[in-house]
């Protein structure tokens, strides 16, 4: 084979090394962005169940809120279950573990402050709402930021 033959192969090998490294990095990028979204929609979740005693406290007297609130908790509580099985399934055991850990916090802390909220008499004007009055999520809270630690770190399994 001549020298400019030789050229070729090379300058072709040369061509399609760069273009598979710029393929995988290209992959590994998108895969980075992939889990960024559902660990921030895992959070997101957690989050929302986190504010429903909030707005159980700012219900009003009718029906058609109660039946509104009851609904957006039980999605909530869908959401939360379907980002555990998916971070159970196909995320690294770390991360299931604490988010495992996170969504309990959060419905033991949420759970009581819900129960109180529903007790509470319904409103009547928008003054009536308490805005100074925060709910305790010392341990959900916790449990968030060891989460977002694992979350972070770069060896994740």
């Amino acid at each position: 084979m001549s020298s400019d033959g030789w050229a070729a192969i090379i300058a072709a090998g040369i061509a399609a090394t760069v273009v598979l490294i710029g393929y995988l990095v290209q992959q590994w990028f998108a895969r980075k962005e992939r889990r960024a979204a559902i660990f921030s929609e895992a959070l997101r979740a957690v989050e929302d169940y986190l504010e429903a005693p909030y707005r159980i406290q700012r219900k009003d007297r009718s029906d058609a809120t109660r039946q509104i609130l009851v609904t957006h908790i039980s999605d909530i509580q869908s959401r939360i279950s379907y980002h555990q099985a998916l971070l159970g399934i196909y995320g690294p055991q770390k991360v299931a573990d604490g988010y495992a850990r996170l969504v309990e916090a959060a419905r033991a802390e949420a759970g009581n402050q819900m129960t109180t909220a529903w007790r509470e008499k319904p409103m009547r004007k928008g003054d009536e709402v308490p805005l100074v009055k925060r709910f305790d999520r010392t341990k959900s809270d916790q449990e968030k930021s060891a989460l977002l630690k694992i979350m972070r770190g770069r060896k994740l399994r």
